[in-house]
């Protein structure tokens, strides 16, 4: 009866539940919508896309091997119907990368962005402030890209694959700039940039840009917030033509941020205690202190910000100081032991004299006395007569400095000060949003610096296998979508475990009311789908997952071990 009994097994870990999200999402026909209609190809541009996204998310391949991967997988259940391994090649995934370039790679991501953020209610969260972090950062590739120049230049496209600022310190190599907006740790705007493009010509791009994607009511809440690198007059002058409000750190260059730091030092009594942001029982203690001023012919509000902690940068830093500062007490010392006082009084101003000289070091200096018996020298040459007196044994003074370690007090003292950092913000009503709150929504561009951790994981993205600029243009907006797809997986477990009595447990046995996607992710890898043919039917079979909280993510994703069970197909 079942002498035709066929099993075969496919590896599928998390490729089902990124495929579901993308249907949930409509991004399949949302990528079709955009591009309009192509021919040459029997799966769709959409298809085309999602498939190579569900390869970045799950196991990313060079677009060569992205067809070995699909064969070793259910590809119907993944993709669609009809769909096989074969109709995946590196020809049919770089022809929809043609494709979404020549339709506008930014104006697609932008799209799928923001379709997604309203349909997960995100910007609903908000009554007042709606917090945007922005920034950049820079992956680094290999390879030459002769026919670059010829490419773009014909396509009237600035992007370049060329040196530039190395933010992953190899300045030998070529590289790209990725910009990326966030809101709630989600991108709602990403660019792909030539790998010269600054930091200050981005952000000034990027100010004009949003005021096109959003609409007025949003634009209306939204705040920018970056780094320093945004606080240009140019850019000063961009927030107030276009009523942007935002958030940034005044850089340390200006003059102004010194003497808006010296300000706040000299009211030492009037620094408020904000206490810590974060629930770490080592994480920093912050100070605040609020004043008014004018740059470039605007008025705004700067907090001055008094940290408890150092980063490991500034560490490193005051061991730097440290050294050179004992050297150079050394070197002072060495040569004003060498003078001898003909008095005590001489040498204790001579001392009192290096001690206020040198009251700002952070070492501790003392001084003492020592008195030394010396003889007189003869008043007159030639060779002293047998008769004559010895000259005279008196006593003289000698400073002795003794360089003592700074104590805990001075040092702390230096870290604060070191630490101390000025913000700045053209909301001046510290009625809408106080000193502490315009502190908070900065302290929170780590969501965005999150984002790039995973973009330039090499868990997810490797070096790109493509030899055209305009190709690898258009793939690094595919990795922006998985990017934005994994960042809507984040944020959609972690929003219910908000609800969640019980912590998931992790790898490890580590529990965890916050997970991080890559954490969970990993419980996904040994997940297979099975099935048997008996007489010619396909039937799928059911196996428990290798981890029981499988089903329960799924769960709270508000999705079941069907995904990787489809509907019984016939052969």
């Amino acid at each position: 009866m079942f002498s035709d009994l066929q099993i075969q097994y496919f590896k599928m870990e998390s490729a089902p539940m990124w495929a579901q999200m993308m249907r949930r999402f409509g991004w399949a026909a949302a990528i079709n919508d955009f591009v309009g209609p192509q021919t040459g190809c029997k799966v769709s541009v959409g298809d085309r896309i999602s498939a190579l996204l569900i390869n970045i998310l799950t196991d990313r391949s060079a677009l060569y091997r992205v067809e070995d991967f699909y064969r070793e997988r259910d590809v119907e259940a993944l993709i669609g119907p009809g769909v096989q391994a074969e109709d995946l090649n590196d020809d049919a995934l770089a022809r929809a990368l043609d494709a979404i370039y020549e339709a506008g790679p930014d104006k697609l991501f932008s799209r799928l962005a923001i379709s997604t953020l309203l349909s997960l209610g995100v910007l609903d969260r908000f009554d007042d402030f709606i917090p945007l972090h922005a920034d950049t950062t820079s992956l680094s590739v290999y390879g030459e890209y002769p026919g670059q120049e010829k490419i773009l230049t014909a396509l009237e496209d600035p992007f370049r694959i060329v040196r530039g600022y190395s933010k992953d310190n190899q300045p030998d190599l070529r590289q790209i700039i990725f910009g990326n907006a966030t809101v709630m740790g989600i991108p709602v705007y990403g660019t792909v940039n030539a790998g010269n493009t600054d930091d200050h010509t981005w952000n000034h791009d990027t100010i004009s840009e949003l005021a096109k994607v959003f609409t007025a009511e949003v634009r209306g809440k939204m705040v920018y917030i970056a780094d320093s690198a945004v606080v240009t007059e140019a850019n000063l002058r961009a927030f107030t033509e276009l009523d942007q409000q935002f958030i940034s750190r005044l850089p340390s260059t200006f003059k102004l941020c010194g003497q808006l730091k010296q300000a706040a030092w000299d009211k030492e009594g009037a620094w408020k205690d904000v206490g810590r942001l974060v629930e770490a029982k080592d994480g920093a203690r912050y100070k605040i202190q609020s004043f008014r001023r004018e740059l470039y012919g605007h008025r705004y509000r700067f907090v001055v910000v008094r940290s408890s902690s150092l980063d490991a940068r500034k560490e490193h830093k005051l061991s730097d100081v440290l050294e050179r500062e004992r050297k150079e007490l050394e070197k002072a010392a060495t040569a004003v032991s060498k003078t001898l006082y003909g008095c005590e009084q001489d040498g204790l101003v001579a001392a009192e004299a290096f001690c206020r000289a040198h009251r700002n070091k952070l070492h501790r200096v003392k001084t003492t006395l020592e008195p030394v018996e010396i003889q007189e020298k003869r008043t007159r040459r030639g060779r002293p007569r047998k008769d004559e007196p010895a000259p005279p044994v008196v006593t003289r003074y000698r400073i002795q400095i003794e360089i003592e370690p700074p104590s805990e007090d001075v040092l702390q003292a230096w870290r604060e000060q070191e630490a101390t950092f000025v913000l700045i913000t053209n909301i001046r009503d510290d009625q809408r949003l106080a000193d502490e709150a315009v502190l908070r929504l900065y302290k929170e561009q780590a969501e965005v610096e999150g984002r790039f951790r995973y973009l330039k994981s090499p868990y997810h993205v490797g070096p790109i296998y493509l030899h055209r600029a305009d190709r690898v243009k258009a793939f690094c907006y595919v990795m922006l979508m998985s990017l934005l797809l994994y960042s809507v997986f984040e944020y959609i477990l972690r929003e219910k475990m908000k609800q969640e009595e019980e912590p998931l447990i992790l790898p490890g046995k580590r529990k965890s009311f916050r997970p991080t996607g890559t954490s969970v992710l990993e419980m996904f890898d040994g997940m297979i789908t099975a099935r048997v043919q008996v007489n010619g039917e396909w039937r799928y079979v059911k196996s428990l997952p290798p981890d029981p909280q499988i089903e329960r993510i799924l769960k709270l994703l508000d999705m079941d071990l069907s995904i990787y069970y489809p509907a019984q197909k016939t052969a």
